[in-house]
């Protein structure tokens, strides 16, 4: 998800780089010091031992003490410990997949003490249970003063932090360290296997974070995704200081999280039936049909707190706003529709049919402002814009292919796209393109400049 406007991004971008982009190097290399511990055994904060469910055992022959926060003292205290940290491993859990609104579930926060081997201690903190006050102990000791977070994928952890009041800074993101250097796997399971030997199960992917109480067996799913984080992170720099890419991996970093906490802040402004696939090429009476149908099965989620695929699917909405059913029998014969809490919306959908047949199509503001297509700009213009994207894609296959790395390090994707939109006649304007980063900028601007222009640099 992008900033409402270029500018605005832009602007993020800059301060997430001031504020959360750090020197690499040594210090960047003291941030995951050390391998991944070499036990099946977890020492837990229940004076407990658990044998670890995921893959073969660590390899340092420490055990990570796992500790379960479920009130403020215990938030505070964990806080206390993190600030002393070399790094903070992070993940974060929601239950999306089940509720009709998304909440913040579970955070599980590593102790990576300076100079050892793995993470020492997990703090799992119940989100759900201790609402925002859990985080406030916690906020600055997440934000760009506080020790480096390892995380992968970044972007929804930092979005839905944000909504909560906390502002991720000095980010590491393995998963755009992995995508720079050219990997084709960037999933956590994939890495581990092919860089750790790790194999990290995905049994409880889509479980719902919202049940309690967190058993043994759910602290350590929860553990793997963080205590690897660190050995990951030291394999992935390493080799990307050997190529020369930590710079363009920061500068994508402090993108990425600029642009996800901006998002937090944004909500939709989009009616539920006009975000469906399909939507835009319909005819004004089915159009009118899915938008009624639409908020019956929004409403139903709602009321049942279900994400609303999980009371119809989009498919079903479809097949009833061409289809226009008025029969109950053949409303039944739909997926979904034909047993349990489904068959309770027959009559409501019949009553959404009816009505949308007799408005014929949606309000006019809804046309006017999600249907109403702009002027196709002029032949001329829409050439002019593919040849520029064309020099610039061009150049940037050649110069990757000349220095050895993946495309997306000489210029991102987003980049290119906001460079040929904009067309920067001078550097001072290409400054402002967001993402962009002051190596790439310092290296490559009079370059872009060029190819962007069909001139020679």
């Amino acid at each position: 998800m992008r900033c409402n406007t270029s500018a605005a991004c832009a602007a993020a971008t800059r301060a997430a780089g001031s504020a959360h982009s750090r020197p690499a190097s040594a210090a960047a290399r003291r941030a995951w010091p050390g391998r991944c511990a070499d036990r099946s055994v977890y020492a837990t904060s229940r004076d407990d031992q658990v044998s670890c469910s995921r893959g073969p055992p660590p390899r340092s022959g420490s055990s990570v003490k796992i500790t379960l926060v479920e009130a403020y003292e215990g938030a505070v205290a964990a806080a206390r410990t993190l600030a002393g940290c070399a790094a903070i491993p992070l993940d974060v859990e929601s239950n999306g997949l089940h509720a009709y609104r998304n909440a913040l579930c579970v955070m599980q926060l590593g102790a990576l003490a300076h100079d050892a081997a793995a993470v020492g201690e997990v703090f799992i903190v119940d989100t759900l249970s201790m609402g925002d006050a859990a985080l406030a102990p916690l906020r600055e000791v997440l934000g760009p003063a506080g020790p480096r977070k390892l995380l992968h994928d970044l972007a929804f952890d930092a979005r839905i932090l944000a909504a909560h009041g906390v502002q991720l800074g000095h980010v590491v993101d393995t998963a755009i360290a992995a995508r720079f250097l050219g990997e084709r796997s960037t999933g956590l399971a994939s890495l581990a296997e092919s860089k750790l030997g790790l194999s990290l199960s995905k049994d409880l992917q889509h479980h719902d974070w919202a049940r309690r109480p967190l058993t043994d067996d759910l602290m350590r799913y929860l553990v793997d995704d963080v205590a690897h984080l660190p050995a990951l992170a030291r394999v992935l720099f390493d080799a990307a200081t050997a190529r020369d890419i930590v710079p363009e991996i920061e500068a994508e970093t402090a993108y990425r999280l600029a642009t996800a906490i901006a998002a937090s802040d944004e909500d939709d402004p989009r009616p539920p039936y006009v975000r469906i696939k399909g939507a835009a090429s319909m005819e004004p009476l089915a159009l009118a049909v899915l938008r009624r149908v639409s908020e019956v099965r929004e409403e139903a989620a709602r009321r049942w707190d279900l994400p609303p695929f999980k009371v119809l699917g989009n498919d079903v909405l479809m097949e009833l706003a061409k289809k226009r059913p008025s029969d109950p029998s053949d409303l039944r014969k739909l997926k979904g529709l034909d047993r349990g809490r489904g068959a309770s919306l027959v009559s409501a959908l019949r009553r959404a049919i009816a009505d949308a047949v007799r408005e014929g199509d949606v309000p006019a503001e809804d046309r006017a402002a999600f249907f109403t297509e702009p002027p196709r700009p002029p032949r001329v213009e829409i050439e002019a814009h593919r040849a520029r994207e064309q020099r610039l894609t061009a150049w940037r296959r050649r110069v990757a292919k000349g220095r050895g790395v993946d495309e997306q390090v000489v210029l991102p994707g987003h980049c290119v796209q906001e460079i040929v939109e904009r067309v920067p006649d001078d550097l001072e304007g290409l400054s402002s393109i967001a993402g962009l980063g002051a190596r790439r900028f310092e290296r490559d601007g009079s370059a872009i400049l060029a190819a962007l222009h069909g001139t020679s640099a």
